[in-house]
């Protein structure tokens, strides 16, 4: 019997594997690269204000495991997110040294400014019950990818990841990101509240309220002029939001919740700043009043420290003995029975 040539054969076999090592290549699956296709572009804005956009996919990867915590304390996750490190990013526009900060725009408008120390790791963490644990270990990455879509929720986002699943604040997980920009330095600070709970806002939760596009309690911003002539632009928070983190009405959805009922029964608000200075308010003339809020910056800038942290300000003030500068504590006294 005649035998056939197994050569055809052979050159079959070959031009399949070539065709399936193409497609492979192809759709990013090979060289330990990223399996998404399409390209993930944000803009990178450097210290000189020079722009430039970046592929995230085209950067070096790392994944581990990670969950955030909500303003109320819900724990969302655990998922395994990948995408590069957020220094490394950084690196691209002459990266970021100690006593910098950057500015992280998501494209509704929410941003949040990380510290250098915020962008190296050094975040609290907490326990699965919320509970803090310790600041550090953990490596903050601008993620592309995740095991579970809804803890990465319309990627770029940043994230901070490590080993046994660590649980970071969520205000610090920027998501939709657009933009990252070098900015000024920021200082850290603590705003503390009393009333029928207690809490502390710091500048990072404060920030987050500041920005937040989904939201009850729209930002402010006043217009004036100080004594030299010049337009002041100031830009914060209303007094009525930061009363409602400690009036008792807490949204189960992740959002504080003004205590209407309790406000109409009549209590004092006190505004006290660094140095004792004390002005006080009736509930009800706080109560949904945009036009009495706590500002942060002005003219785009952190307040300086004759002014800040936080400065109340507002076009509803009843005068200006009520301008309150480097306020420092807020509580609710004469509390109804």
């Amino acid at each position: 019997m005649k035998r056939k040539s197994l050569i055809p054969l052979v050159l079959i076999l070959v031009v399949c594997l070539l065709g399936m090592t193409l497609t492979s290549c192809a759709d990013g699956t090979s060289n330990g690269g990223s399996t998404s296709a399409e390209p993930v572009e944000i803009k990178l804005v450097g210290k000189d204000g020079q722009e430039q956009s970046v592929d995230l996919t085209t950067l070096e990867s790392i994944t581990g495991e990670a969950s955030f915590k909500k303003s109320t304390g819900a724990i969302v996750g655990p998922a395994s997110l990948t995408g590069p490190k957020l220094v490394d990013v950084l690196d691209l526009i002459g990266g970021i040294k100690e006593g910098e900060a950057i500015a992280i725009i998501a494209n509704d408008g929410y941003e949040m400014t990380l510290t250098y120390d915020q962008v190296m790791g050094e975040v609290m963490t907490y326990d699965e019950e919320g509970q803090a644990l310790q600041v550090g270990g953990l490596d903050a990455i601008v993620a592309i990818e995740s095991s579970d879509e809804g803890v990465l929720e319309n990627p770029p986002r940043i994230c901070y990841i490590g080993e046994g699943n660590p649980i970071s604040d969520g205000h610090f997980w920027v998501k939709d990101i657009a933009e990252i920009r070098m900015a000024s330095s920021v200082d850290e600070w603590e705003l503390s509240l009393s009333g029928i709970e207690e809490a502390t806002c710091d500048r990072s939760t404060f920030e987050s309220a500041a920005t937040c596009p989904d939201t009850t309690h729209p930002s402010q911003e006043f217009e004036s002029t100080n004594k030299d002539g010049e337009t002041e632009v100031y830009y914060g928070v209303p007094l009525w939001v930061m009363v409602s983190m400690v009036d008792g009405a807490d949204d189960e959805d992740g959002h504080y919740r003004f205590n209407r009922d309790l406000s109409q029964k009549g209590y004092t608000v006190q505004v006290i700043s660094a140095d004792g200075y004390t002005v006080e308010f009736d509930s009800k003339d706080v109560a949904y009043n945009d036009g009495i809020f706590l500002a942060y910056l002005v003219n785009d800038e952190p307040l300086d420290e004759d002014s800040g942290p936080l400065q109340l300000t507002g076009p509803n003030l009843p005068d200006k003995k009520h301008m309150v500068k480097q306020v420092k504590e807020i509580k609710l006294v004469n509390l109804p029975e």
